[in-house]
Order: structure tokens, then sequence, then C-alpha cells
């Protein structure tokens, strides 16, 4: 029953900056800025990355001793789709209203905008490969395919740091966060027995 409430606030929690930021939308658009879809945007990008980090955090999380961390790591992941398809929607439907032209025009005067649908598209992929029969049917291939989590979170950094979304200062803080997890990845592999055992071999 407990498993089952934690699960439930976790999952409410992550909603709840989707939900805010839309009822003030809807409520009082004005309250967002002179430009609402702007600052939607804005933030529905910067939530996309910080949910792939959260993503990434998981396991480091469960290795420090908070076991009930991996329960959530598929859960975010699927968030991280989630606002990152809404920032999406929030570009072709709110900013460029569906005109296509524009939408071609921007790909090539905008190299953050390729990257980011490269982005959502390897985002798509791990979505869509998440669920446990599919852990399954893909076996060892799938721990292959779920690496691509790097490549999203390098693409999701790029594009907002390219189109200068976010200040300086929290672009450094969201590399260093990446930088962190990445650098506690390496360190363990590196010390694993086997690792080592490989490493003798070679020499």
């Amino acid at each position: 029953m407990k498993k089952q409430i934690l699960w439930w606030l976790v999952f409410l929690i992550a909603a709840t900056p989707f939900v805010m930021f839309n009822l003030i939308y809807v409520i009082s658009p004005r309250t967002l800025g002179i430009d609402p879809i702007d600052i939607l945007l804005q933030e529905s990008g910067e939530w996309t990355l910080r949910f792939l980090l959260a993503t990434l955090a998981c396991s480091p999380l469960k290795r420090l001793g908070l076991k009930q961390a991996s329960r959530f790591r598929r859960m975010i992941g699927l968030y991280t789709f989630f606002y990152g398809t809404w920032h999406l929607l929030l570009y072709v439907v709110g900013w460029l209203q569906l005109d296509w032209v524009t939408f071609a025009e921007d790909l090539v005067k905008r190299p953050f905008i390729y990257i980011g649908m490269l982005t959502w598209g390897l985002l798509l992929v791990l979505a869509v490969t998440s669920p446990k029969w599919m852990v399954k049917r893909l076996r060892k291939n799938w721990v292959l395919l779920h690496r691509l989590i790097y490549v999203s979170v390098t693409g999701a950094w790029v594009h907002l740091w390219m189109q200068s979304r976010a200040s300086s200062s929290e672009a450094l803080m969201y590399l260093a966060i990446g930088g962190l997890l990445l650098l506690e990845r390496i360190l363990r592999k590196a010390g694993s027995p086997r690792f080592k055992v490989k490493k003798v071999a070679k020499a």
C-alpha cells in the first residue's frame, strides 16, 4: 500500500509543472509575460532536460542506498518524453502555428532546431522500447539501445545552450550535473573487477 502511495506521489509531482503552467496559460496568460508561448517553450525544454538528468540519477541513487529510486526510472523516463513532446508541440503548433515553410527555414537557419528534433527522435525510441515486454524481447540489445540516453542528454543540453533560453549559470549547472552522473558511471566501471580482468588480459 505504501509503495502504491509513493508511486502516485512521484507521478503527481512529475506532472505538476505541466499542469501548473497550462493552468496559468488558460487562466491568466499575461502572468507568464509578454509572450506566454515563449515562456512555455523555455520551461518545457528545461523540464525535459531536468527529467533526463533525473532518469540518469536513478541508478547512482540506488547504489547510494535509495533502492526505491530505480523503481521510478521508467516513469521518469516516460515523463521525459512527455515533456519533450510538449516542447515540440508548443514549437510547431503554438510558435509556428503549423507553418511548415517557416519550419523548413528554421531547420536551415537555426541548427539548434534540428538538434532538438533529433533529440526528440531518440527520446521516442527510448519511450517505445521502455515497456517490460520490450526489455525481454530485445535482451542485451536493450541495454545497448538505452545508452542513447547519453546522446539524448547531450543533444538536449546543446539545444538549450545554443538557443540561449537559459542563463549561462543554469546551462553550466546542467552540464555539471550531467558530467558528474557520467563520471560516476565511468569510475564505477573502471573500478569493477570485470574491467580490471579485461585490462590485465590486454596487458
